[in-house]
């Protein structure tokens, strides 16, 4: 296929696509492309799939795959993803290597809703453990920024991180300006029949996780998702997961303008300043949206999903080594020695300097970074998986747990030994 590459290579045309040499594998036509993608030697696709081969490097050090495969969204229009994926696979095994590992790379699930319009109130109503978020509003929106109004239409919506992300986008606007695209409004059509309105607006709420996440989860035979054979099999519960992941609350109007001033008006008509933790306790209280209610259910069987943790075991006491040399060096740095006195006066200020950017302690903020830590251990002790478990004492009192033990360190008996 390299030769066939050159070839391609050598068709003079400003448009990159057009550059191809036809090739037939077992009746079916591929374009082999003059350029590739990054990591990759030769690329063919044809209107249905794109298919990326890389030399083979070392097996044993490379975790690159060898093969990469992207379907195209026509082709699992037309098949569905299990059917979709058959057929490439018997394709691949027949014609090009029967002894293989799929692992998936990437992918995307969405509902497509219509009668409910997203606004930027909804930035407020959407939580998710990840804080990234931002807007993207008519076609000169510069995307990245956390809001942008560029326009008085909002297009798109992100939650999340490029591993595990939710986008919420106006698919109308999208199929409209794409013509590739008409097939997802006959899909539409097929599947609601008269309940679907043209004249009315389509949202798709898009899922998107990448192998990096996908890794981190497990089924209760502890099979990992990002094996292809896993995750076809264990869609629901993937949908489960994100449905969870990011919750969406029914936060009322009232709530999320007072969220964007920053306070909130008393009844005596008095302004009164809104801290990050009443804005907790609203989301908190806020029951979930009658849309997540609507589509939490992928289908009528969801088996269960774990995360794995990346816990400090015996064998990695490196972490506290350097969590305690990176202690004692900044503050030798900043202060030019170290002492008890300044070591309790380097406590005191990080404690108020908590208390001043979150309303919460060092400790109480510690502690809602291992909330769901804490919840998570639970579950996995009581379905019988291998974990550190916390005892029940330590979690109901860690604040008195941290403090006793950070004493010698207050006091300065830690201090003087070093």
């Amino acid at each position: 296929m390299i030769t066939i590459k050159n070839q391609a290579q050598e068709i003079k045309d400003i448009n990159n696509e057009n550059r191809f040499i036809p090739f037939t594998i077992d009746g079916i036509m591929w374009h082999v492309m003059s350029t590739s993608v990054t990591g990759y030697s030769v690329v063919i696709k044809n209107n249905d799939v794109s298919i990326a081969f890389r030399k083979k490097g070392n097996t044993l050090s490379d975790r690159n795959p060898s093969v990469k495969i992207e379907y195209r969204a026509q082709f699992l229009v037309l098949y569905g993803l299990q059917e979709a994926h058959k057929k490439i696979n018997d394709y691949f095994q027949k014609n090009i290597h029967n002894d293989y590992l799929s692992k998936t790379q990437e992918i995307h699930l969405a509902s497509d809703i219509q009668g409910h319009t997203f606004t930027m109130f909804d930035t407020f109503s959407i939580k998710t453990r990840a804080q990234k978020k931002w807007g993207y509003l008519g076609e000169d929106g510069d995307l990245g920024k956390e809001f942008v109004y560029t326009s008085d239409r909002l297009e798109t919506l992100y939650f999340g991180t490029s591993s595990n992300k939710l986008r919420i986008y106006d698919k109308t606007v999208e199929f409209k300006k794409n013509p590739d695209s008409q097939h997802i409004e006959k899909l539409w059509k097929l599947n609601n029949g008269d309940n679907y309105k043209e004249h009315k607006d389509v949202w798709r709420i898009e899922f998107q996780i990448r192998r990096e996440k996908l890794k981190q989860l497990f089924t209760e035979n502890k099979e990992p998702y990002d094996y292809t054979k896993v995750l076809l099999e264990n869609l629901d519960g993937l949908w489960n997961f994100f449905i969870t992941y990011f919750s969406y609350k029914d936060i009322s109007e009232e709530d999320s303008i007072n969220f964007i001033r920053g306070y909130r008006i008393k009844k005596d008509g008095t302004p009164k300043l809104l801290t990050k933790e009443a804005k907790r306790q609203i989301r908190k209280k806020a029951p979930i949206h009658p849309l997540w209610e609507k589509i939490k259910h992928f289908s009528s069987n969801k088996p269960p999903y774990w995360f794995r943790f990346n816990q400090v075991k015996e064998s990695q006491p490196v972490y506290a080594m350097n969590a305690v040399c990176g202690l004692v060096s900044t503050i030798t740095k900043q202060y030019g020695t170290f002492t008890p006195e300044i070591l309790q006066e380097v406590i005191q200020k990080a404690e108020d300097r908590s208390y001043k950017n979150n309303d919460i302690g060092l400790i109480d903020k510690s502690f809602k970074k291992l909330q769901d830590y804490f919840a998570k251990v639970e579950q996995q002790s009581r379905l019988g998986l291998d974990i550190i478990e916390t005892p029940q004492d330590f979690t109901d009192n860690f604040s008195f747990f941290v403090w006793d033990a950070l004493s010698p360190l207050k006091n300065g008996s830690v201090a003087q030994k070093i």
